[in-house]
């Protein structure tokens, strides 16, 4: 086998293990995930936040798009948290911030979304053939054993690993700290397990499976190298986000790409400031702002609620300081924009190259 196709491409029907993140929000655009597919990668969407119509017609459009090749989906499966703060005290806080945007001082709810159950079985309905989850995947298992899908479970943990295995989870997902995703902690001590690296979490977790189930790395990967990396410490294939952001089918705004390729490690930050669960944060003001209040938040679900019109105004005006990015320590080593199709044949490229140098 190659550098990059190994057991998992099987499991997946690809020909190189490079999986997209599953980006909820708006990154991953069915064109975006189309063309990670169409490279012999995984496109997945993530259709967490939506309804049950809009990941279907999304979906059926990254299949069409795909050309014949598979087409993943991803759901976050958390519940909704308690409040560690009140609505007024937020309010005070983003004050400023929603005036500079022209915003009314208090929000209107938002559209509620579909449930995260009604979306995967939509999107399996409309022609996804993996399912990918955040959180503990049990609730997932019946869709995609009813679709023939594999499922694969992301997991900051070996604890969560070993739960997600239990499950019924046929490949996990290491999420090591330097991602740029929110983190998906379950299992025996979530909510107190610190932060491990990728290439530490990696070979931990497929020791603690026996070496029987495939790992795939996630966190601090935006090059062969990382990849190689990754494989050399056994991992059977990569799952990537941040770098895919940049590429022009991306559904982030040009600022947004600007932003990425000066992001150093130390302007990002680890806070569930901004939705209720912890992810890594570009630094702007507005996201100091909220780290340094200190205030707790309204908890998963009612935090990102209260902040979605100003994400939404904020990337329409270009105003990067106000923005709520996501980004990996990583983000400013991949962060040209590309066409997916030739990020992933420099990734295969670079791996090849990257493992060539230790043979």
């Amino acid at each position: 086998m190659g550098g990059l196709s190994t057991p998992l491409c099987e499991l997946l029907g690809i020909r190189h293990a490079i999986l997209l993140a599953g980006m909820a929000g708006g990154p991953n655009t069915p064109e975006l995930v189309a063309a990670v597919s169409r490279a012999g990668g995984l496109g997945v969407l993530g259709v967490s936040g939506t309804t049950a119509d809009a990941t279907a017609d999304a979906t059926r459009r990254a299949v069409a798009l795909a050309g014949g090749a598979p087409v993943g989906v991803n759901v976050q499966l958390a519940p909704t948290t308690p409040a560690t703060a009140t609505r007024e005290r937020m309010l005070e806080i983003l004050a400023p911030f929603r005036a500079e945007l022209g915003l009314p001082a208090d929000p209107p709810p938002p559209p509620a979304p579909d449930p995260p159950l009604a979306l995967l079985e939509a999107a399996l309905e409309a022609g996804a053939r993996v399912v990918t989850t955040w959180h503990d995947p049990a609730p997932s298992l019946a869709a995609a054993r009813a679709a023939g899908a594999p499922l694969l479970a992301m997991t900051t943990s070996v604890p969560g690993a070993l739960a997600a295995h239990r499950a019924g989870a046929d490949a996990i997902i290491a999420q090591g700290a330097e991602s740029g995703g929110h983190r998906s902690r379950f299992g025996p001590g979530a909510e107190t397990q610190s932060e491990t690296g990728t290439m530490a979490l990696v070979p931990q977790v497929r020791d603690a499976l026996g070496g029987t189930v495939p790992v795939i790395a996630s966190g601090g990967i935006a090059d062969g190298r990382g990849i190689a990396a990754a494989l050399l410490v056994g991992a059977q294939g990569v799952s990537l986000g941040t770098l895919f952001l940049a590429a022009t089918e991306s559904g982030v705004t040009d600022a947004y790409r600007a932003a990425l390729r000066t992001t150093s490690p130390e302007r990002t930050v680890v806070t569930d400031a901004v939705t209720g669960r912890p992810a890594r944060w570009i630094r702007n003001r507005l996201v100091d702002a909220l780290v340094e209040a200190d205030a707790g938040t309204l908890g998963w679900g009612a935090q990102a609620a209260l902040l979605a019109d100003m994400r939404r105004a904020a990337a329409q005006q270009g105003r990067t300081d106000l923005m709520t990015m996501l980004a990996g320590q990583a983000a400013a080593i991949g962060a040209e924009p590309l066409p997916a199709e030739d990020i992933v044949h420099d990734l295969v490229a670079g791996t090849d190259a990257a493992l060539a140098a230790v043979r």
